[in-house]
């Protein structure tokens, strides 16, 4: 009898473990499948819904735990396979240590969506398939909490979405979750159509619809708020250093004449800001007196604003920062260094890479898994510089009693520059605390070239690309190998440069000011989804709601 049994779960058979947990794997493939490098963004509306229809046949909590876990590992090893080249090309791991640190990774990220398909497997079990109408705020609950579980906030399931503004702009309202909200409406809604003859089905589907169709409905300009501000010329310096190197002044070199022949291509060659890309070239600028010469008169001789990537020693920590440095005397520099090129406020890193900057886990991992880059300690603000670009000239007509006469007005255009580093592209509300604090454009700086030739480049740019979009506001961002380019308020990619090249470009950016609902208002539609995921589960373990077709199961 008991062998019967476990041959039945391993069957072919609907009800058996072996064809729910293919049905699964298909949920995962199909996940993959939206992301870079495949990037097939319309499969995303499908690819839940084989694992939320083996689910709505009513399966146990703990068959659902397992598929949701089964799910959620298969697509997280193989969609993320950059943290395992990383670990072996860069910090001399062995492969196979590697990967199992790779799966462990993707086993703890995995835990959240098994939770997803728990959760959706006890309120089907209570309320029938019409509890299919909570699956978008049931994910959203998972997919906000996993961050501030794990601190990993990677391929959030509406960044499958971000080339298509129509429906990327929903984050203007409710952030990256409220897309990823639409899209598990659709594939919940293609489930319950499998049975949409009965009346509380239909019902729910009906729900979702709306729910879809409210948002899909609304007019752009709800979504868009500002207008374009001032025009900016930026320089970004792609330098391609290997990022295992030692770094020499040949490199330091090379940078600074890419600079410069960049500027030489500029339309005004006068650009407004030169942006550094994170790379190994380790700039002590506040510790080292020869590298802060050399930048101050790098700054002073081209007449613009240097952001360039640095380190940072005080005492026994290490920052990852930022340095902003000002051509000329700013109201925000030290006066008692007269006119010379002085830094703006410093900005360190608040989210560290992990197994890049630090190791997670330390009291299980810390003893076989080093810090490839090595062991920093994290900022806490999110500093934004008031930078002053050069005085316009612009000519107007003025009236001197009815009679139009030429004129020249001075006009001294200002931009507030928000800068986060590498890995912060994928934390939306950290992102956003730069524009709460007043950033009317950012600039992401980073190190892309451990992700070597894998999909985490693109995986990375498309995160930086929902930053933009969710805050309206157009986004500089300058890699050591790439992908370097502009990336407007609009999500739209402007003149990217090829990866894994030494090169510079220049671009011209605007400046925003106002903000957007899901920056003034940040994460409330992920908590309205994990009050609602709770308050629905209470209910699904009381005996006072029961829905007709439940009962009759």
């Amino acid at each position: 009898m008991r062998l019967n049994l476990s041959l039945s779960r391993f069957s072919l058979a609907p009800d058996g473990l072996l064809w729910q947990s293919i049905i699964a794997v298909v949920s995962a493939i199909l996940l993959i499948l939206s992301f870079p490098p495949f990037e097939l963004s319309f499969l995303a509306w499908v690819a839940l819904a084989p694992l939320l229809k083996v689910i709505a046949e009513g399966v146990t909590v703990r068959r659902a735990l397992w598929l949701g876990w089964l799910t959620g590992i298969e697509f997280t090893f193989f969609a993320e396979n950059w943290i395992a080249h990383s670990m072996t090309h860069f910090g001399q791991m062995l492969t196979v240590i590697a990967y199992a640190v790779a799966m462990l990774f993707a086993a703890i990220l995995a835990i959240f969506p098994a939770i997803f398909a728990a959760a959706m497997a006890k309120l089907t079990r209570k309320f029938g398939w019409s509890a299919m109408a909570l699956a978008p705020a049931v994910w959203v609950a998972t997919e906000w909490f996993r961050p501030i579980v794990t601190g990993v906030t990677w391929n959030a399931l509406g960044v499958s979405q971000v080339r298509h503004f129509r429906i990327a702009s929903l984050a203007q309202l409710g952030g990256v979750y409220l897309v990823s909200a639409e899209i598990v409406a659709v594939n919940a809604l293609i489930v319950l159509l499998l049975k949409f003859r009965e009346r509380s089905v239909a019902r729910a589907a009906a729900v979702l619809f709306l729910f879809a169709a409210i948002f899909f409905l609304l007019p752009p300009q709800l979504r868009r708020q500002a207008p374009e501000g001032a025009k900016v010329t930026v320089v970004g310096v792609q330098p391609n250093l290997p990022p295992d190197s030692s770094v020499t002044e040949r490199d330091l070199d090379n940078v600074i004449r890419l600079t410069k022949e960049a500027i030489n291509r500029a339309p005004d060659r006068a650009p407004n800001i030169i942006i550094w890309a994170e790379s190994p070239l380790a700039l002590f600028y506040e510790n080292d007196l020869v590298v802060r010469q050399r930048l101050d008169a790098l700054a002073r001789e081209t007449g613009s604003y240097l952001i360039v990537s640095t380190a940072t020693r005080d005492d026994e920590r290490y920052y990852n920062s930022v340095h902003t440095i000002s051509p000329r005397h700013d109201s925000q520099s030290n006066s008692q260094f007269g006119a010379q090129p002085k830094p703006l406020r410093r900005y360190d890193k608040i989210r560290l890479v992990p197994f890049g900057e630090y190791v997670p886990w330390r009291p299980v991992l810390g003893r076989f898994v080093p810090a490839i880059i090595g062991d920093f300690t994290p900022g806490n603000e999110a500093v934004v510089n008031l930078l002053r670009l050069e005085t316009e000239r612009s000519a107007i007509t003025m009236g001197v009693e009815g009679a139009p006469s030429a004129a020249i007005e001075r006009t001294t255009n200002y931009v507030r520059v928000g800068s986060f580093i590498c890995y912060e592209a994928a934390y939306p509300n950290l992102v956003r605390r730069f524009v709460q604090n007043g950033a009317t454009l950012l600039v992401n700086v980073s190190n892309d070239a451990w992700f070597g030739n894998t999909a985490g480049a693109r995986q990375h740019l498309m995160h930086a690309m929902m930053r933009a979009i969710e805050n309206d506001r157009d986004l500089l961002r300058v890699t050591n190998a790439g992908i370097s380019a502009l990336i407007t308020a609009d999500g739209v990619v402007v003149d990217p440069l090829p990866m894994f090249t030494s090169t510079a470009q220049v671009w011209q950016a605007r400046t925003r000011s106002d903000r957007t609902f899901y920056t003034q208002r940040g994460d409330w539609f992920a908590v309205g989804c994990a009050i609602l995921t709770a308050a629905v589960l209470a209910a699904s373990f009381s005996n006072l709601l029961r829905s007709p077709s439940a009962k009759q199961r």
